[in-house]
């Protein structure tokens, strides 16, 4: 009875409320305290450090309350070294003060490879070989040898480099290719309306140099060959392994490539059915034209192959353009 008596008494009554009041006291402190230490509902928007040096971005997100942590390096020649070339959160995310931004750089140091050793190799193989090694063709160099289009030596800046030395990726080197025997004089191929580098490779494969080089346009992105000198459209150009080709670029992004080339450089689809290897040569380079792969069916050999089957096919591309690469499939002609 006196424990309901203490119960229903004034002063447990007091007690009870100051106790309840205080509890919801310290739970509201509680939360606002929280909310103070998270900013609740505050978020803070991530800057774009794209390109930035490292020690900016650093500074820019330190200022913002944002922690930055390097997590990995990339080799990039394109960019500028140390700079950033990627974060995450990504730019213009909302995140919490003293999140993470993890950053991706560019190596201050290059990255080195071995030189390969490209000596007796075909153009094409010793090209596909550097390509995989990172570097670049410079200068070909011909000069009087048995071994038409083998490289005789590998060089850079001016000098002979040994395989197995470190170079940097992205190196440019130059090579010195034997002319072979019989003639030196080599078809200047056409390259209007290709990219630089479709046009780059295509120069190249031909046993020639690019010359001097002209931008037409301010933008120098997506620019494609707008003329070339020696000029081929009217007529073949032969010249001398190692000769120059200038070529002029436009922007694709000001200039109508595809009505330019379709106007300039459209031609009958020739029709190659039963002519010999000899005589599908003749024709392209009458017409302008690349020859692709050739397929050469069982027990056929050059001295008796005949074309079977061409693509494009004249009656279903009854044009196309000069340039064009066409596919050729031989048989006997027995």
């Amino acid at each position: 009875m006196k424990i309901i008596s203490f119960l229903k008494s004034k002063t447990f009554r007091n007690h009870f409320l100051l106790a309840l009041a205080a509890s919801i006291a310290l739970l509201w402190f509680s939360i606002k305290a929280l909310d103070i230490y998270t900013r609740h509902g505050r978020t803070i928007e991530v800057p774009d450090l794209d390109g930035m040096e490292q020690k900016q971005a650093e500074q820019v997100l330190k200022r913002m309350n944002l922690r930055p942590v390097i997590n990995d390096s990339i080799f990039d020649t394109t960019r500028d070294r140390g700079s950033v070339a990627a974060q995450n959160p990504e730019a213009g995310s909302e995140v919490k003060r003293n999140r993470t931004i993890y950053l991706t750089t560019v190596a201050i140091l290059p990255e080195m490879v071995a030189m390969p050793d490209l000596t007796d190799l075909s153009f094409r193989q010793a090209q596909s070989l550097l390509e995989t090694y990172g570097l670049n063709v410079g200068t070909l160099d011909y000069v009087p040898n048995i071994a038409r289009n083998a490289v005789l030596q590998q060089k850079y800046n001016q000098g002979t480099i040994q395989p197995g030395t470190p170079v940097e990726k992205g190196t440019t080197i130059d090579l010195v290719l034997g002319t072979g025997e019989g003639s030196s004089y080599v078809n200047v191929p056409l390259v209007i309306g290709k990219s630089r580098e479709e046009a780059i490779r295509l120069i190249n494969a031909s046993s020639l140099n690019v010359g001097q080089e002209v931008f037409m346009d301010e933008l120098t992105d997506s620019v494609r060959v707008y003329r070339q000198s020696p000029n081929v459209l009217n007529r073949p150009q032969q010249v001398s392994m190692g000769s120059t080709v200038d070529l002029y670029y436009r922007s694709a992004e000001e200039f109508d490539f595809d009505e330019y080339t379709r106007e300039l450089l459209s031609v009958p689809t020739p029709n190659l059915m039963g002519k010999t290897p000899w005589e599908v040569m003749d024709v392209l380079e009458e017409s302008l034209l690349m020859l692709g792969e050739e397929v050469y069916e069982e027990g056929t050999t050059t001295q008796n192959a005949r074309v079977y089957r061409q693509e494009p096919d004249p009656e279903e591309e009854p044009t196309i353009l000069r340039g064009t690469e066409i596919k050729i499939w031989y048989n006997s002609e027995e």
